[in-house]
């Protein structure tokens, strides 16, 4: 029997698909000026969909509650200008090697988990086997139990979630870049900013559900986890 991986992963929007082909493009024959203008824009669109596709997206899909939309979009409104205001100062140090091997390795993160007519590429990053099941043994029990009885485990699972998101989106690649001591820095506190925002919208939303809109969350988290053969 062939084995199994599961990815955390959205479908790439024709924008940052693009992007990505104009960047590593650039690569080849633009000016150091054009392809750090480039792949800041890469990055900005980058993130921006990370947080829309794992933020934004469930709560209209599951018609959040008001309360529970501005915690969301406050938490994300917040994130996105701590990456942004971080990422234009990572790029600006950033040399030609350390260009290069960023877009090796988001060329890395897009993955043809399932056929498309378009391009088969998601944003992808492997789970564990291990937190693949605990997601799913969790579901299982809400949708059995109720949303009350596993609020708790699923906000951790979630979490969960956000630290392998931050780790592969985040802290992986900027790791691969000699940034000097105080960029490291720099990257380090926004990089626990963004993870304790994450959470903490995570932690004041779950519980605020009601068992309808837990539903419809538990039918988005299903959504973004994918199989693929190893």
């Amino acid at each position: 029997m062939s084995q199994t991986n599961w990815y955390l992963g959205f479908g790439a929007s024709d924008a940052l698909y693009s992007m990505n082909n104009i960047y590593r493009a650039s690569l080849e024959n633009g000016s150091e000026k054009e392809q750090a203008e480039k792949l800041l824009a890469l990055l900005n669109q980058f993130a921006d969909e990370c947080l829309d596709q794992y933020f934004m997206n469930p709560i209209e899909r599951v018609k959040l509650n008001s309360m529970g939309q501005k915690i969301v979009s406050g938490g994300v409104s917040a994130m996105k200008k701590t990456i942004h205001l971080t990422l234009k100062q990572v790029v600006k140090k950033m040399s030609k090697a350390d260009r290069l091997h960023m877009a090796d390795y988001i060329n890395g993160l897009l993955k043809p988990l399932r056929e498309s007519e378009r391009y088969p590429t998601y944003v992808a990053v492997e789970i564990s086997p291990e937190l693949r099941e605990r997601l799913g043994r969790v579901v299982a029990n809400g949708k059995e139990q109720g949303a009350d009885a596993i609020a708790k485990d699923y906000s951790d699972a979630l979490c969960e979630l956000v630290e392998v998101a931050i780790h592969s989106y985040m802290d992986k690649p900027l790791s691969m870049m000699k940034l000097g001591m105080v960029m490291n820095k720099i990257t380090s506190v926004a990089s626990d900013a963004i993870r304790s925002a994450a959470k903490t919208v995570i932690r004041k939303v779950i519980p605020s559900m009601s068992s309808k809109e837990m539903e419809g969350f538990f039918e988005f988290s299903e959504s973004i986890l994918y199989p693929h053969p190893a």
